[in-house]
């Protein structure tokens, strides 16, 4: 399909949702009109209000209109599937949180069920509209950094639920949250598309402070045909966040600092690869959602569908079930 502007239904406002929507609305290929959320004031706090955007009261009025060309769903994990369902029933193309269930035979099941519909199906990654990751892949390939030895991932966090998700009760426990599933899968996926599939390998270290309680440290590698990628997370201390990707190379490597930022470091030290705007939160969501226009253009493959979240799922879950 193509046109001019795709109609959008989102369903769950929260803090990422809500993100969406007004990124959404400053898009000139997006029109985001409808949605629904359990709770009535969610869109309290925002500092504008979208214009022409319904907050309707109930899932089922989400499903009314028959000209919607692209749902969103950004709802806890435990109810993907019930909307994704819905959607499919609709003939609506479908943009997706992860993980994409709370069990990978649910995911599994909600993979196939999308397969076997003739929708364009994409999940929210970050990292595929990125600036950061299309520069590192091309960088990689031009052989700025030598032969790529693995990578290494850091992840600090003082509090967990970070402070800014603190009303996500549901970030916190093990069933649906965790920072591996929140933070660590969008470098799960980073790392699949730089260096193809990967696979977790022993030893395992993992801490939780409850049987109902999210992981709070983890020290893992994922193995991958260029090297293994090291992984070190821990939850704690009154600090400042930490969230930084090495790739590593033999004649260099390449870091992501703080999500969007990427450098080329050698023993002489760090030199920025991306000018301000480039490294600005704002440019990977932007260039997110103008992949989806592409790819609700055309049907070609831009962001990362249900096939690959379900690898990225099978990778976090083996690490903290």
């Amino acid at each position: 399909m193509s046109k001019e502007i795709y109609r959008v239904a989102i369903v769950g406002l929260g803090a990422v949702g809500k993100r969406m929507l007004t990124n959404m609305k400053a898009h000139p290929r997006f029109d985001p009109v409808i949605g629904f959320d359990l709770a009535p004031d969610a869109l309290d706090g925002m500092a504008e209000k979208p214009a022409g955007f319904d907050l309707v009261t109930s899932s089922q009025a989400l499903f009314d209109p028959d000209d919607i060309d692209l749902l969103y769903v950004s709802t806890p994990p435990q109810s993907h599937a019930e909307f994704v369902y819905g959607g499919l029933e609709k003939g609506w193309n479908i943009l997706c949180e992860k993980p994409l269930g709370i069990s990978l035979e649910a995911s599994e099941e909600l993979t196939r069920a999308i397969n076997d519909h003739d929708v364009m199906q994409a999940v929210n990654f970050v990292f595929s509209g990125a600036p950061a990751m299309h520069a590192a892949r091309q960088h990689i390939s031009d052989g700025l950094i030598g032969t790529p030895l693995g990578a290494e991932l850091t992840l600090k966090f003082s509090t967990w639920p970070r402070g800014w998700q603190a009303h996500a009760s549901w970030l916190g426990g093990r069933d649906q949250g965790g920072m591996m599933r929140e933070v660590g899968s969008h470098y799960a996926y980073l790392s699949q598309e730089l260096f193809g599939p990967l696979a977790l390998k022993a030893p395992l270290i993992t801490e939780f402070p409850a049987a109902d309680q999210a992981e709070t440290m983890v020290m893992a590698q994922w193995q991958s045909g260029h090297g293994s990628v090291s992984v070190n997370a821990r939850v704690g201390g009154n600090r400042q966040d930490i969230v930084r990707y090495r790739v590593l190379g033999d004649e260099g490597c390449l870091v992501f600092e703080n999500w969007y930022q990427l450098f080329h470091e050698t023993p002489d030290g760090l030199k920025p690869l991306l000018d301000t705007r480039a490294a600005e939160p704002l440019s990977a969501y932007m260039g997110q959602i103008d992949q989806l226009a592409l790819q609700l253009d055309d049907g070609g493959k831009r962001l990362a569908d249900f096939a690959d979240a379900l690898a990225v799922q099978r990778l976090i879950e083996a690490m903290i079930r």
